[in-house]
């Protein structure tokens, strides 16, 4: 074990440690709170008030973690970075138009569409297999196996809800675990990371 902890490459370490800080987790849990209030309002297109977490994720990295970090301890390379940061955005983006094609509306009558072999609502199945079909492939992009579980647990929603509850239940629930996990990262990390005298200073 300890050997294949050695054989992870410099900048997958990196990377992870950019992104342990659980802003990713809060963004994303806020994006799916959003959806979710914009499916049980039954709206047919995306609310503006799922896509502005994302806007916010750029800000809060550059204001919470690289003042605690430092280019050096992440590799020094700011494009990198600044990539870090511009693709998991582009991710969340590309994922709500999915779902929101996919979920919102029913533009493609996706409930008589799609029969399957027990009664249910089909939408809900589909939709979160989008959903954790997107975090488990950010996870693998980004390294993160803590996305594995948040697709495991949007299935697992989706497969419950199929039979019995509502569309928006696999997204709410979701969202709370990452939020939850999230805010218990972001105060392991500030803790581990406090700014020091100087740094506070260059923030005010």
């Amino acid at each position: 074990m300890a050997e294949k902890k050695n054989n992870v490459p410099p900048k997958i370490k990196a990377l992870r440690l950019f992104h342990q800080d659980g802003i990713i987790d809060i963004i994303s849990g806020a994006v799916l709170v959003n959806f979710g209030f914009d499916i049980l309002n039954q709206s047919e297109t995306t609310s503006l008030y799922t896509w502005i977490p994302i806007l916010l994720l750029s800000s809060l990295k550059n204001k919470t973690t690289l003042p605690r970090l430092g280019y050096e301890s992440l590799g020094g390379d700011k494009n990198q970075i600044k990539r870090w940061t511009f693709f998991p955005a582009a991710g969340m983006i590309l994922a709500m138009v999915v779902l929101g094609i996919f979920t919102l509306g029913d533009q493609i009558d996706l409930q008589n569409t799609i029969i399957l072999p027990f009664p249910g609502n089909s939408r809900n199945l589909i939709g979160s297999s989008i959903l954790a079909a997107a975090l488990f492939i950010a996870g693998y992009l980004i390294s993160l196996k803590r996305f594995y579980v948040y697709a495991v647990v949007a299935l697992g929603a989706g497969l419950i809800s199929y039979f019995s509850l509502p569309l928006y239940f696999p997204f709410f629930l979701t969202a709370g675990v990452m939020l939850a996990y999230g805010a218990r990262l972001m105060i392991t990390f500030t803790r581990a990371y406090p700014l020091d005298d100087g740094r506070k200073n260059n923030e005010k």
